[in-house]
């Protein structure tokens, strides 16, 4: 796969380009990464307008955010979806590397992030993917919620039904700066049982992973139990609470 930090031919028709490079399926991750962020938060934060497939598919997807009242303050952004080695960034680190980007361009953003930059067809002023990509290869900074976000759609990508071993997510709850609860039922539990996942890493740095906590997690449960390390935690929401904090 050809990487946006690499240059490359542009001699290909756009259709071509998406297909051959399996650019198309990354515009499609960004663009589901992205879905949550178009609802309006609890509170006054930028919000995502939406999600532009850029006409040459060279391996950039443009995001448009605005403040969530004013649709004149929308400004967007370049992301690249393949690093400088041609492999995928995750839609995770493509938000983190967005939020940075968008604090960064201005300390008034919905007022001046525009300024000097060229607009798109839909008079959007467009921030080059040059700021992301130096983001990206700084290392993005994940942010808490990040972390709560990834480790539900970890256990339940398909919004809580439908997951590996028939489980279906129920709920969460962010316990503390570390840690999370998912509430589980499904095939092989006799009753929702609660789940304490790490949201940080040993360094005690943002985590936005606990892929191998969902691989693992059918093989677990047996005879109508989940035996894991026993929580002593009492909680109304469940019947039972296992501490895989340390998984």
């Amino acid at each position: 796969m050809t990487s946006p930090l690499a240059g490359g031919s542009q001699e290909s028709a756009p259709m071509q380009r998406w297909e051959n490079e399996g650019l198309a399926r990354l515009q499609a991750a960004l663009v589901r990464g992205m879905l949550r962020l178009t609802a309006a938060p609890l509170g006054d934060s930028p919000v995502v307008r939406g999600v532009l497939p850029v006409p040459d598919g060279r391996g950039v997807g443009r995001v448009a955010v605005w403040d969530g009242h004013d649709i004149a303050t929308s400004v967007a952004y370049d992301l690249p979806l393949v690093d400088r080695h041609g492999d995928n960034i995750p839609a995770v680190a493509l938000t983190a590397a967005l939020r940075q980007a968008v604090r960064q361009t201005s300390d008034t953003p919905w007022t001046a992030a525009g300024a000097g930059h060229d607009r798109d067809g839909h008079g959007i002023p467009v921030v080059a993917a040059e700021e992301a990509e130096q983001i990206l290869q700084d290392g993005p900074e994940f942010d808490l919620t990040d972390a709560l976000h990834a480790a539900a759609v970890g256990i339940a990508p398909s919004g809580g039904h439908d997951t590996a071993g028939n489980l279906c997510l129920l709920g969460f709850l962010l316990l503390d700066q570390h840690s999370a609860r998912l509430y589980m039922i499904g095939e092989g539990l006799s009753d929702v049982v609660g789940l304490d996942v790490s949201l940080r890493d040993e360094e005690g740095g943002v985590s936005v992973g606990i892929t191998g906590l969902a691989a693992a997690l059918p093989s677990l449960i047996a005879d109508d139990q989940l035996r894991y390390n026993p929580s002593g935690s009492v909680d109304p929401y469940c019947s039972e609470v296992f501490d895989l904090t340390h998984w």
